[in-house]
């Protein structure tokens, strides 16, 4: 019974002021002043008044005291019940009773003093009434006429600021914009007539047929036009900003509590931006859009977003539960979304914000809300924002944001579309700025839809010739569908072993790059593919020279690249499984990767179910500012990856925190949807057209990953690394090996506690001289020798 009370509060209030203004208005209306009242005595039943006997003693009573005045009663009545019929309340303060009193003296004052020999209803009537009378005799005894009309207006005026809470320039144009409404014009006093008739034109000409010489009117009417041209322009812009930005479909003055603005995207007047897409680039053809599902039409989501009902609901139940709690202020803003609505609530100046975030929960169950998220205060502005969960999600699909946001702009390398932002507009991030990036999210939050479709979008920008992959998927299910795809530098990795290993590869090729960057004088990848791109063919080959010479004498860090590099993007599913078989050297390796690699091009994309401290480390939050939370379990994991709690509140199925590098406070997003039959579609294509051609070094290292690399006691790692071909310990380690049968390089790290680079140039020393046989797969190497003498 009290939610249907509720639901139907304003209703009921407004009936009832209408019927109360009704009544009033019948009874002054109607008033006779031989009907029985305090004045005249009579039968009861012989009254003429039309709200009988009551409503005779009523207007009497009215009349007697107010006059004419009385008939204001009536119009506040009025305003009243137009108030709770729009769905605001009232704030009626003792103050608001005492401004109106003596607002009310002030005007039976006004009309006795300037209409004082005006008398009605058989002269029994004053337009002041007998309060006005007394008002006027005592200030024109005091003051005289001029006197207390000075008094009496200037006292109006005051009164009717505090009673109205608006400044006379407010109270001023009112009127003007009450007649805007109803015109439905920009410009209520408009000359533009003046244009249409040629006025302008024929004042001139006469002029000049009469051979009148006057400068001024000349110049009179020159800024006549200039000016008209100005603000013609001046509208225009104003249109055109109208017709692409929100167009606001309740926009009422401030005038109470429930004085708000919904922000609606019209979308049929926004102009959406065509997609520049590229079709082919080299001998690669590039997807197709049509690749990605259309969605469906607006009839079939029509009950998807929340109605303006509902959010007027919403606002006044919001409103209610904070003055339970004695928290004021007002709602002055709402901006629905697909997924959530966001409701602008500007509190009072003496409501400490602290009060108004413990509160979350309490408004949760008022609102019947399935999560309640709130902003306090919201960056930039002096308002709290509070997000609720819309009764229907509406579906984002893949292809709308591609076709709509900024993905296809030259100045976004690397986009990651992460879907609608909370008012609905299209999201697209850069990787390249960010420029590595930790997702995390519990099963069934969207996660993994997240990053497919980050890989599937990244496929319809670049070709195999200018983006390369890395997918290390331990769960062997959410990315196994991009195999043989010719993006890809390796297989996709399944086992957290040879993980490590991918990352020490990368590791080496990031500092192959930046050893090519620093060859060529370049400060990033961008200006290195330029240069080298500007290369004579002449030039090209006496670079190949110099790198076979250097690969024929075994000095691998003199090798460098001469031709354009693709972006690496690294993709790890399941972050947290890495760390648990191996948390120093996938540690390490994340960190190195994350402080050095961005220059040269080579990015991170880790994704986890859960944000442990463990996983999570603080060398792993410093070096990765780009953070994205679905849904996690707890106010610790939220405070872990975003650096603040509100993870915990979000939605299932898509609803997510992007908290962009530079950003103190996460956005909130709703990301995209991807089918099965789209990814399988943009996959096919790339297969169609070749296989992919995967990095020889990098593939024996995974051959040759027996127990993976121990970054930790790798001299390379740390940045010592020998380059001279001589070893002090050789001696020592080929008396060791003369005793073995077979040797591996993963042995002589054991053994003597060397890094992996180390050992494995011991092994090719140890190869040319004679002692170790040639390599055989994954196998160790036999010992040639059985003896050894220094």
């Amino acid at each position: 019974m009290n939610d249907l009370f509720t639901r139907f509060k304003d209703d009921i209030f407004g009936l009832a002021w209408l019927s109360i203004s009704l009544f009033l208005g019948l009874a002054l209306f109607s008033f006779n002043p031989q009907d029985p009242s305090f004045n005249t005595l009579g039968d009861s039943s012989l009254a003429s008044n039309y709200c009988g006997f009551f409503g005779s003693f009523l207007s009497d009573v009215l009349y007697q005291s107010l006059g004419l005045v009385a008939w204001v009663l009536v119009l506040l009545s009025v305003r009243a019940s137009v108030k709770f019929f729009k769905g605001r309340q009232l704030e009626w303060t003792r103050w608001t009773f005492i401004w109106g009193t003596i607002l009310l003296i002030t005007l039976t004052g006004l009309m006795e003093l300037y209409l004082p020999e005006k008398q009605f209803y058989q002269a029994q009537i004053q337009t002041g009434g007998v309060i006005g009378e007394l008002v006027t005799a005592g200030l024109t005894q005091i003051f005289n006429f001029w006197g207390a009309a000075l008094l009496l207006w200037s006292s109006f005026l005051i009164l009717l600021v505090f009673y109205t809470e608006k400044t006379l320039l407010e109270l001023s144009t009112a009127p003007w914009s009450g007649v805007k409404k109803v015109l439905g014009k920009k410009d209520v006093i408009s000359f533009s007539f003046i244009d249409e008739l040629g006025v302008v034109e024929k004042i001139s000409s006469f002029f000049k047929r009469e051979g009148v010489e006057d400068s001024g009117l000349e110049k009179t009417i020159e800024s006549y036009q200039e000016k008209s041209n100005f603000f013609k322009i001046d509208q225009d812009i104003e249109e055109e900003e109208a017709s692409t930005e929100f167009s606001i479909q309740e926009g009422e003055p401030k005038e109470g509590q429930l004085s708000f603005k919904i922000f609606k995207k019209d979308k049929e007047k926004a102009k959406k931006k065509k997609p520049r897409i590229t079709k082919r680039v080299e001998n690669w053809e590039m997807p197709k859009l049509e690749y990605l599902n259309d969605p469906p039409k607006k009839s079939k989501q029509k009950n998807s977003r929340i109605d303006d009902k509902e959010i007027k609901i919403k606002a006044r139940l919001l409103t209610q539960k904070f003055e339970q709690f004695n928290v004021g202020g007002e709602v002055v803003g709402i901006r629905p979304g697909p997924a959530v609505t966001l409701f602008e609530f500007k509190p009072n100046i003496d409501v400490k914000i602290s009060k108004i975030t413990d509160l979350a929960d309490d408004l949760c169950l008022a609102l019947s809300s399935e999560s309640v998220r709130i902003i306090a205060p919201i960056p930039g502005r002096d308002v709290v924002g509070i997000e609720t969960s819309n009764s229907f999600q509406e579906t984002v699909y893949l292809k709308d944001i591609i076709s709509e946001g900024d993905f296809w702009d030259a100045e976004m390398s690397l986009p990651i579309p992460l879907g609608r932002q909370a008012d609905g507009e299209p999201k697209v991030v850069d990787l390249r700025k960010m420029p590595h990036l930790l997702v995390a999210g519990t099963t069934g939050s969207g996660k993994s839809v997240f990053v497919v479709s980050t890989l599937t979008a990244l496929l319809f920008k670049h070709s195999p010739k200018t983006l390369k992959l890395i997918l290390i998927d331990p769960k062997q299910v959410d990315l196994t569908i991009f195999n043989n795809i010719p993006h890809l530098i390796m297989p996709p990795i399944r086992e957290p072993q040879k993980a490590v290993v991918a990352l020490r590869w990368a590791i080496k090729e990031m500092d192959k790059r930046y050893r090519s960057m620093s060859k060529f004088g370049a400060r990033s990848i961008d200006e290195f593919n330029r240069k080298v791109g500007e290369l004579s063919k002449e030039e090209i080959e006496e670079h190949e020279e110099m790198n076979r010479e250097a690969e024929e004498n075994n000095l691998h860090l003199e090798t460098y690249y001469y031709s354009p590099q693709a972006f690496v993007v690294i993709v790890v599913e399941e972050f947290g499984d890495l760390m648990a078989v191996d948390k120093n050297n996938v540690e390490h390796g994340v960190v190195r990767l994350a402080q050095m690699a961005r220059a040269c091009g080579m990015h991170l994309i880790l994704a986890m179910q859960s944000p442990r401290k463990d996983v999570v480390t603080g060398l792993i939050k410093t070096n990765i500012p780009g953070r994205i939370s679905f849904k996690v379990a707890s106010k610790l994991d939220s405070r872990i990856i975003l650096d603040e709690s509100g993870g915990e509140r979000l939605l299932a199925r898509g609803d997510m925190l992007f908290l962009a590098p530079g950003i103190s406070k996460p956005k909130r997003h709703h990301g995209a949807w991807l089918s099965e039959e789209e990814i399988n579609r943009v996959v096919n294509h790339w297969i169609d057209q070749g296989e992919p051609e995967y990095d020889d070094l990098a593939m024996k290292a995974l051959e040759g990953s027996g127990g993976g690399y121990d970054f930790a006691g790798d001299d390379s790692f740390n940045g010592n690394e020998e380059e001279s071909e001589y070893d002090e310990r050789y001696d020592e380690i080929v008396s060791f090996v003369s005793g073995q049968k077979a040797v591996s390089a993963s042995l002589l790290q054991r053994r003597f506690r060397l890094g992996y680079p180390r050992a494995a140039r011991l092994i090719e020393i140890m190869e040319s001289e004679g002692v170790v046989g040639p390599a055989n797969g994954s196998k160790p190497r036999d010992v040639l020798i059985s003896e050894y003498k220094d």
